[in-house]
């Protein structure tokens, strides 16, 4: 057996994940020579199909296109690159995107069966469970992001849409727009939207949303995703920040409808291209808009093989208040509820004064029983403020001390949804911050792995990766070094942590 790395060139740390896959998946005992050969009692066509980084698999003098190549292809014909946006992964633009590709070599690594079940407590978007999805597993994933959570449910329900359904409804929202009248729109929301776009513009937009809800709710819901990533290119928020800034004009040629079609039919296409490679006979999972330091209204089918997940980082950057538009425009939540969903995530940066004097005293007394390297390095950042440090930099040892606290309750609550022995992998992302004029790095996977044990897990691998380039409106912010940490779940039910298992909660 013969495998083919494809064209694009592979990082190191991918060409490693490569390697495991193949003992994973083809036994303890596979070993891939320098011209790409491969031999081993486990090995077969079937199982080396469903490695991830190679292109493809010859035996016998017969080659065959793996799976996850035939589903690269289907998105771009080119492969000057590794394609990240095949099947419905680009659906939707949304900051933090987790690369698909780590996401299913990490499901062979460690792995998850087919009909199994796998957990992502940050689903965001939903690259986790639309590839548990690819593999034949159920995948269940949490967010408190009402947009994150709308967006991965609708595209979990697309994979299981003929295309050609879809297709067709396409065609039936265009030709409805156009006789689509409005009338006065009095509403906290339409006031809003308003204020966001020219009033040449907001119509077409309603429009097409009156147009498309008299679809069937499945298919509604994938064009009104489709709509939605178009907003911030129609609307005055300046596109190319992630802070909410106006800009005097959108400045755009073309009509919503139009440019809405194009994209549209763009969508269509790699969805089909996808089901042509997998099917629609899925076990597509399930998003909850949920608390992962609770889970405690997730309906798990099961206890999961594994969970898999990209959690924000410290001080993370507003995931809301970037989305206002599309949450306000898709009625997920009201305007006046923006700042309060923004200041609930784990890692946001939003606190209130009283809550950030409250957060003094919790570090100086470790109210949440921190492990002792977490809650001195809290208290470490809060005795180098200075009155130079502005009131954001004054918030930053409150906000990271809230944050360890949050990924502890996060580790708990995962715990009590995985099998005894169960891997954990989060791909976790580094951070610094100056205060004091001094800089200190935030060795976020160090600290995340000291949680966990405090919790009962074990740390049973820290690998250090490059961070895959990200392009677009994000790219300046993206993290520039990430970590795979795999932890283990206790092995038994009853098993008491070391750490803060019953520290109290630290308000947002």
């Amino acid at each position: 057996m013969k495998l083919d790395w494809g064209s694009y060139k592979h990082f190191p740390y991918e060409r490693e994940l490569a390697l495991r896959e193949i003992a994973a998946l083809m036994g303890t005992d596979a070993r891939l020579t320098s011209t790409g050969e491969i031999q081993s009692e486990g090995a077969s066509l079937s199982a080396a199909k469903m490695l991830t980084y190679f292109a493809s698999v010859q035996v016998d003098g017969c080659q065959a296109a793996t799976i996850q190549r035939q589903l690269e292809q289907s998105a771009s014909a080119t492969q000057r690159r590794q394609s990240t946006r095949y099947s419905v992964h680009g659906l939707h633009e949304y900051r933090g995107k987790f690369n698909p590709q780590v996401c299913r070599a990490l499901i062979n690594i460690l792995g998850v069966p087919e009909n199994g079940v796998l957990l992502d407590p940050f689903c965001g978007s939903g690259t986790t469970l639309v590839e548990a999805a690819h593999r034949g597993a159920r995948g269940v994933g949490t967010d408190l992001n009402p947009l994150a959570v709308f967006i991965a449910n609708t595209k979990l329900q697309a994979l299981v849409t003929p295309a050609d359904e879809l297709d067709a409804a396409l065609q039936r929202v265009v030709d409805r727009e156009s006789g689509i009248g409005l009338g006065e729109n009095l509403t906290a929301r339409g006031a809003y939207l308003e204020a966001w776009f020219e009033p040449e513009i907001l119509p077409q937009i309603e429009k097409l949303r009156i147009a498309i809800e008299q679809e069937s709710e499945h298919l509604a819901k994938f064009f009104l995703v489709v709509a939605s990533d178009l907003l911030r290119e129609f609307s005055l928020q300046d596109p190319a920040d992630l802070r909410i800034r106006r800009r005097p004009t959108a400045n755009v040629t073309k009509s919503f409808v139009e440019v809405f079609s194009a994209s549209a039919r763009e969508a269509i296409r790699k969805l089909a291209s996808a089901q042509a490679v997998v099917g629609t006979a899925l076990r597509p999972g399930r998003a909850y808009l949920q608390d992962n330091r609770a889970l405690t209204d997730v309906e798990m089918p099961e206890k999961a093989d594994a969970a898999i997940t990209s959690p924000p980082y410290a001080t993370a950057l507003p995931y809301i208040d970037t989305q206002r538009l599309s949450l306000v425009w898709l009625s997920l939540i009201e305007p006046d509820e923006i700042a309060k969903v923004e200041a609930n995530l784990t890692g946001s940066r939003e606190m209130g004064t009283k809550a950030k004097r409250a957060g003094v005293e919790a570090i100086c007394s470790n109210l949440a029983r921190l492990p002792e390297a977490e809650a001195n390095f809290c208290a470490e950042l809060q005795a180098a403020l200075t009155e130079k440090d502005g009131f954001r930099r004054q918030a930053v040892p409150v906000l990271l001390y809230r944050y360890f606290d949050q990924m502890a309750q996060t580790f708990r609550a995962v715990s009590r949804q995985l099998k005894p022995g169960a891997p954990f992998a989060l791909i976790v992302g580094h951070n610094h911050t100056v205060l004091g004029g001094q800089r200190f790095d935030i060795d976020t996977p160090k600290h995340l792995a000291s949680l966990a044990e405090s919790e009962g897990w074990a740390v049973s691998e820290v690998t250090a990766l490059q961070a895959y380039q990200r392009y677009g409106i994000h790219a300046s912010n993206a993290v520039k070094a990430e970590t795979l940490l795999v932890v283990r779940a206790p092995h038994h039910a009853g098993e008491t942590p070391t750490g803060n298992q019953h520290a109290p909660r630290l308000a947002s």
